[in-house]
């Protein structure tokens, strides 16, 4: 197995939430050389009228290929969430209980019914923030495990056990459900995750030795109220926040809107890992 240098990084080093204009020439190995090192990189976008211009630009630059349309979403009761593209933001006529509500989010991966790891590449673009709170939450979950398996290598199997954990959609009339590990190797040895701990979840506590599961969920519970594990990211108007959704997992802060500041984030899905290629010519 792989090891990325991501397992290594700590979230209390400052340099880790150093932004990334998007007009240097380097831009795209400095965002790639920040997802190795961190999981994530914040890069500052250049104006755009359409939200589709600036994802098109940064997916490009970063050979991503076409937004991915996650499982769940290509359900037929799913369907009116099937855009390249979903506007995360306040909306009382909206029933989805994750874009259109101003909570808070508990740790997830994107990409429900989606086999752990298939979904590489998220990106959180940011059209305005909340008037107070809104900040993405960011966990390295991938790091949390291996600290795990160094510790107690009988709970870390569990968490790769295959009935593991079903996570179940909670959009209202859509009953679908998935199970699979926590944590699995994807075809290239490389360790990915699918770690989620909110009302999605259903542990199988049968799975591996008696016990272990359990000891398992209480070491990722505590190392994600850890600072060098845990870091809330604020972005700006037209900043986008580039993650690998197979290593980290993300939540949100509750978030309070005003009439001139209300939150909107442009969310994209990518199967493909981030890898720089240069477009300076044509950016």
């Amino acid at each position: 197995m792989s090891v990325p240098k991501q397992a290594s990084a700590d979230y209390r080093d400052p340099r880790c939430t150093l932004r990334v204009e998007f007009t240097a020439q380097d831009a795209p190995e400095q965002l790639v050389a920040a997802l190795d090192e961190w999981g994530f990189a914040i890069a500052v976008m250049r104006e755009f009228e359409e939200p589709d211009a600036v994802l098109k630009e940064l997916s490009t630059a970063l050979n991503l290929g076409p937004p991915y349309v996650p499982s769940l979403y290509r359900q037929e009761e799913a369907k009116d969430y099937s855009a390249a593209y979903s506007d995360i933001r306040s909306d009382p006529d909206d029933l989805h209980p994750g874009f259109s509500r101003t909570t808070g989010q508990d740790w997830h991966v994107d990409g429900l019914l989606d086999d752990v790891g298939v979904i590489k590449t998220t990106i959180l673009w940011c059209v305005r923030p909340a008037h107070r709170g809104g900040e993405t939450l960011i966990f390295n979950s991938l790091a949390a495990f291996l600290r795990l398996r160094a510790a107690d290598p009988e709970a870390a199997e569990a968490l790769m056990a295959p009935t593991a954990l079903l996570r179940r959609s909670t959009l209202p009339g859509v009953d679908h459900s998935r199970t699979g590990p926590v944590f699995a190797l994807d075809e290239n040895g490389e360790l990915v995750t699918r770690y989620t701990d909110n009302d999605t979840c259903e542990w199988d506590h049968s799975a591996g030795a008696h016990g272990a599961l359990r000891r398992a969920l209480s070491f990722l519970a505590e190392q994600s109220r850890q600072a060098h594990s845990r870091l809330a990211v604020r972005l700006g108007a037209g900043e986008a926040l580039i993650f690998r959704n197979d290593r980290l997992s993300h939540g949100r802060e509750a978030y309070v809107d005003t009439a001139r500041a209300r939150r909107h984030l442009v969310r994209a899905l990518y199967t493909k890992a981030p890898v720089a290629t240069d477009h300076s010519t044509s950016r």
